[in-house]
């Protein structure tokens, strides 16, 4: 898997991910199209695997800082530190 510059996609890399209010900075914590991971809870890669919600050309990434879609809406589902997204010209 490869960024759009052709560069390969590693775990640990520090990522841009374009949001609403700009940018925000982020870190490849799973890679899709080898499982392979790096610090993440059983329960976590179980949910995963078993859901199959992570796509070959799709990585989940861990956000550096705050959650720049974090609110305190009951009526909104939660957000957590991971997003799943994919790997294109907007990942940077």
């Amino acid at each position: 898997m490869d960024y759009s510059d052709g560069s390969p996609v590693q775990l640990g890399d520090t990522v841009s991910v374009p949001v609403p209010a700009g940018e925000a900075l982020a870190r490849v914590v799973m890679l899709g199209d080898t499982l392979e991971h790096e610090e993440l809870s059983a329960e976590f890669l179980d949910w995963v695997q078993s859901a199959n919600v992570l796509a070959p050309g799709s990585v989940v990434v861990e956000w550096l800082g705050s959650n720049p879609f974090a609110h305190s809406d009951p009526n909104l589902a939660p957000v957590g530190k991971y997003m799943f997204t994919a790997v294109d010209e907007w990942l940077s």
